[in-house]
This record gives structure tokens, sequence and C-alpha cells, in this order.
């Protein structure tokens, strides 16, 4: 190959940001442009002679081969990404467009910086996704909101449809929330509120979702049971867990309190069709509970 072509454009190549790399089918580094100190933190002497792959991100390896055998193959390649280690440690992202010279049997690729970029989509996404989180979940109790909650029964409905089974939904009002809250202020209130939505969240199973509709107002969406009664066993063995872990006090900043929960319970497809329709009988079945004396479940 005549690296001197190369050479002679080097004071003109020093101006671009990106590095022109030469690489033979070895992998080996045979010429690189002075931008490559700028993009790799080497300078272009440090890595002729020497394979890419030893400066590369080891995860990276894999499919940056297969990327290579494609150029090898004559292929033309652009927009691949992959990483490589800096001299001093750091990571660059990279993004490549390279083709084969069958001229000089070499690889001939660009490389381009991309980490700023990389970077901001990051910290973009992240934005992203912290702005999904406060939209679908309550502040306080980090639990989901309704929005979500009837997002999760519309995806368990279709799913139940296709399998051939149902869902059960339980609807809870606590029973002293309202006399706490006046008598100790909303601090405590909010404390309790946190509390008790750790303890219906460890009584579900994995694959049931809870949910704070508001106040002192929290549905549980149980997944995935069968139309028969033994679905109903399953909601009802949910409600006995749930109650179960009321039992013991929550330690509150005045001092220690039980407080207890009302709840109604629906069944899809037998008490209705949509979420509405769900949350509606379960509300109507929690406030006979309530009529009765609460801390129990009613159907």
């Amino acid at each position: 190959m005549n690296k001197t072509a190369f050479a002679d454009l080097a004071e003109y190549m020093d101006l671009l940001l990106d590095a022109i790399c030469v690489v033979n089918k070895q992998h080996q580094f045979s010429y690189l442009s002075p931008g490559a100190a700028r993009v790799f933190g080497y300078a272009p002497e440090e890595m002729i002679g020497h394979s890419m792959f030893d400066f590369m991100h080891p995860d990276d390896h894999q499919a940056t081969m297969a990327v290579a055998q494609q150029v090898n193959s004559g292929n033309e390649v652009v927009q691949f990404e992959n990483r490589y280690i800096r001299k001093d440690g750091s990571i660059v992202h990279l993004l490549w467009s390279a083709r084969w010279s069958e001229r000089d049997q070499m690889r001939v690729g660009v490389a381009r910086d991309i980490s700023e970029h990389k970077q901001l989509e990051a910290e973009r996404e992240a934005l992203i996704a912290r702005l999904e989180h406060m939209a679908l979940t309550d502040p306080l109790t980090q639990l989901p909101n309704r929005a979500l909650f009837y997002d999760r029964v519309r995806t368990s409905q279709t799913r139940a449809e296709r399998d051939g089974g149902g869902l059960g939904l339980l609807y809870l009002d606590l029973d002293k929330f309202k006399v706490i809250n006046d008598a100790y202020g909303h601090s405590t209130g909010d404390q309790l509120l946190k509390g008790v939505a750790e303890r219906i969240a460890a009584s579900v199973r994995a694959t049931d979702t809870v949910a704070r509709l508001g106040g002192d107002e929290f549905v549980v969406l149980i997944d995935a049971v069968p139309t028969t009664d033994e679905g109903v066993d399953i909601v009802r063995t949910v409600a006995d867990k749930i109650h179960q872990a009321m039992q013991a006090p929550l330690i509150l900043p005045h001092g220690e309190e039980v407080v207890t929960a009302s709840m109604g319970m629906a069944l899809w497809p037998k008490h209705g069709d949509t979420v509405d329709t769900l949350i509606n009988r379960a509300d109507q079945a929690m406030y006979q509970a309530k009529r009765d004396g609460g801390n129990r479940l009613s159907e």
C-alpha cells in the first residue's frame, strides 16, 4: 500500500476531527491520520502495527469482528458503533464508516467520536424515564397510579381473553385513616400511607399490581386467575394475606397504631367488562364491608 500518499495529506487531515484508519486483514493498524490522537488518546505511532482489538472495549469485540468480516468481503459499512478505551482509561464511543480497498487489500475506515452525543442521549432517556415514572406513579407511595393501574388491567384482560382465564380486583379503604390523620396531622398520615402501601405490596404475588387511587384508597389487580371457584379462592387468599399483614402495629411518630382495611372484590368477566365497572363493583362491596363493621372482605 502507498503509505506516502496518506502521509502527504497529513497536514490537511490534521484539521479533521475524525480519524482515518487503515487496517489490514489481520486487523492491525497500518495507518492512522493525526486526528487519531484526539479520538483514541494515543499518538498514531503508538497504535500502528497493533491489532485494533488491543484498544477496543472487550464487550464490542464480537460485533466488531462480524462487521470487519463483512467489510473484508467487499461490503461497505456505515453507521456502525463501538467503543475503544483511551490511553487514560476513559471510554470513547465511535461511529464508523468503512470500506474495503481491493487494490491495497486493506480496510479504510473513518471514526467519529460520538461520546458527547451518547452522553446527551443517555441523559435524555433518563429524563424521559423519570417523567414517565412521575406520570404513572403515586409520588407518596411510589405505587402505580390510576392511569398505570388501568393500563395493567387492560393488559391483563387481553392476556386472559387469549388464555381463557380471568382476573380479580380488590378495593381497599383504611378503617382508621381519617381519625389518625385529623388527630396527628398530614405528616403522620403520609407516613401511615407509605407503611400500608409497603405491606400491601409485600402481600401480593409478583404478577399482581397494587395501586393507590388517592387518599387512603388502594386497589389490587390479581392477575391470571381461573374463572371457576378456584379463582375466587385465590382472590380471597390475597385478601387474607393483606389482612394478616395489617395486624402488626405501624410505628408512627406518636406511637404504634394497628390500621385495618375494609375490602371489596370483583372478578372479570363475571362482574363486568371494563376497568371502571370492576372498580365500581369492588368499591360498592368495600362499602358493604365497612357497614358490616370493617376489617373484612365483602364480595
